[in-house]
């Protein structure tokens, strides 16, 4: 079974990235820890997406991120194997830009996420993606991977942007594409397990030598 825990005490470095040593037994382990951005327009649902990861509810009671927000979210995925993602939910009120860019640094992956009720939000995911790839490169050089997330998927009746209008956005990118809902929890948790497992296939821990030991 996955298990998904927010954890509330944990220590940064200067890129915001998390570094984790657990000792059991003899033998000291490195779990994977990884940097995701959460970007788009104000009220797509950036944050509701996180709570209904961490504590399976939806808030009606919308309330928008101010600045930036930080989640430490472990999960396993798989039976054996731990990771931690720390999650940047970033404000998107223009008035944070100069902000917003400082969290970049250090990232390992994006969310790109509009609403599929606003055509707008979708419009400005490209001045998303932008200041994605203007500011940053991954760890290893590497253009930032990204995923895009069509959310509040519960709200069809509303619908202004139809799935393949997104999914031929992602393509044109080579980004996965996936419609999500905050509210029912659809794709939520397969969305950070997928990214989960593949971080953890491009970035594997490494395994520190105790002193002493060959």
């Amino acid at each position: 079974m996955t298990l998904f825990v927010r954890v509330v005490l944990f220590t940064f470095v200067k890129d915001l990235s998390i570094r984790v040593r657990y000792t059991q037994g003899d033998t000291t382990l490195a779990v994977a820890a990884y940097k995701v951005l959460l970007v788009g327009d104000a009220s797509v649902g950036k944050s509701s997406l996180i709570r209904q990861l961490l504590l399976g509810e939806f808030d009606e009671d919308y309330t928008a991120t101010v600045g930036v927000d930080l989640s430490a979210i472990a999960l396993n995925i798989d039976t054996f194997t731990p990771v931690i993602l720390t999650v940047i939910d970033l404000g998107g009120q223009a008035s944070f830009d100069e902000l917003r860019t400082k969290y970049y640094k250090g990232a390992h992956y994006a969310i790109l996420v509009y609403d599929i009720t606003s055509m707008e939000s979708f419009e400005n995911i490209p001045y998303w993606l932008e200041g994605l790839t203007e500011s940053i490169k991954t760890v290893d050089g590497r253009t930032l991977p990204c995923i895009v997330l069509g959310n509040k998927a519960d709200m069809t009746h509303q619908r202004e942007v139809i799935p393949a209008i997104g999914r031929n956005y992602a393509d044109s990118h080579g980004f996965p594409f996936y419609e999500t809902s905050a509210k029912t929890g659809f794709n939520v948790k397969d969305i950070f397990l997928r990214i989960a497992r593949s971080l953890y296939a491009t970035y594997p821990p490494v395994h520190p030598k105790l002193p002493g030991k060959k």
